[in-house]
């Protein structure tokens, strides 16, 4: 297994259980635990900022590659999924009657989350780096 492929795996573990971590804030907050709220929040805008990340840097580095891309469109995809779980959260917190969607899809992004995981590691073993 080369290195590209095997960054591309760690990156997206990260980022599958960054939003496993989302889950365990959430429970946490409704637990009554006053520092959850703040963390669930911090870990959301970091979500959705890495995930807009490594789905760019994704399009850069693995276009060359059909199955890069296709990981590339699946990290730009979830970085829109967590924009809207998250304002559907923000939502929820200002009174909104919105828990019914955001919880639920929590759910699926966690799923999501390790959809995109399995495509790092169907990158092709000669996954080649282009320069921008």
């Amino acid at each position: 297994m080369n290195n590209v492929r095997k960054g591309w795996i760690a990156v997206t573990v990260l980022l599958a259980m960054a939003v496993f971590a989302e889950a365990i804030f959430a429970g946490a907050m409704l637990s009554g635990f006053g520092w959850a709220r703040a963390a669930h929040a911090v870990n959301a805008v970091a979500l959705i900022a890495l995930t807009l990340l490594t789905g760019s840097i994704g399009l850069v580095t693995l276009r060359r590659n059909s199955q890069g891309r296709k990981l590339a469109f699946s990290l730009l995809a979830l970085a829109a999924v967590v924009c809207l779980q998250t304002a559907l959260g923000r939502f929820s917190a200002h009174g909104a009657n919105l828990m019914w969607i955001h919880v639920p899809l929590g759910v699926a992004l966690v799923g999501f989350a390790m959809q995109a995981a399995a495509g790092a590691r169907r990158l092709n073993e000669e996954v080649a780096l282009t320069t921008p």
